[in-house]
């Protein structure tokens, strides 16, 4: 169970969290690996949108996100998380509760995230009809402890990959 991790993207929305996490995935199964993607917008629309966003309500949907990856990787699924996590207290502690921790800054620009803006947050909160939008009204901390950084504003889809494969490998063994 040493190659089994939880791989955690972190980044503004837009960023490309999930499609990174999309092309790592199909990496990782065609080397045979077993992996499941715990994307945050998902889950939290599967769940009935149970949590809100203030700071306090993303604390408790991490800790979700966190039980699930845990239960996963306790039964042999490698897992890849694609969501938001804005303040480091929420990334010390999926790191200090989860073995075998991966972290990726999806790293990219506020302007580039709201330009691709593909499901209309920024423009709501820009407009006031949003609030707690990670980037407008609510901070994002950047990452202090990340193992590895991928600016997907100038890094081709697949260079970002490679990144965080190469640092995969790095890690656990594949």
């Amino acid at each position: 169970m040493n190659n089994i991790f939880t791989m955690w993207l972190t980044g503004l929305s837009g960023a490309g969290k999930s499609t990174l996490a999309e092309e790592v995935a199909k990496y990782l199964q065609e080397e045979g690996r077993k992996v499941q993607i715990l994307d945050g917008d998902i889950i939290r629309n599967d769940i009935g949108h149970l949590f809100g966003y203030s700071k306090e309500e993303r604390i408790k949907m991490s800790k979700v996100i966190r039980l699930v990856a845990r239960v996963l990787n306790n039964n042999g699924v490698s897992v890849i998380v694609a969501a938001i996590a804005p303040y480091e207290e929420m990334r010390d502690a999926v790191r200090s509760n989860l073995h075998n921790y991966m972290e990726v800054y999806v790293n990219c620009s506020l302007d580039e995230c709201i330009r691709r803006d593909t499901k209309g947050l920024y423009q709501k909160a820009l407009r006031g009809d949003m609030q707690h939008v990670v980037g407008i009204d609510d901070i994002y901390e950047i990452p202090r402890n990340f193992d590895v950084e991928v600016r997907t504003s100038e890094e081709s889809i697949p260079e970002s990959v490679m990144k965080i494969i190469k640092c995969l490998e790095s890690k656990f063994p594949l």
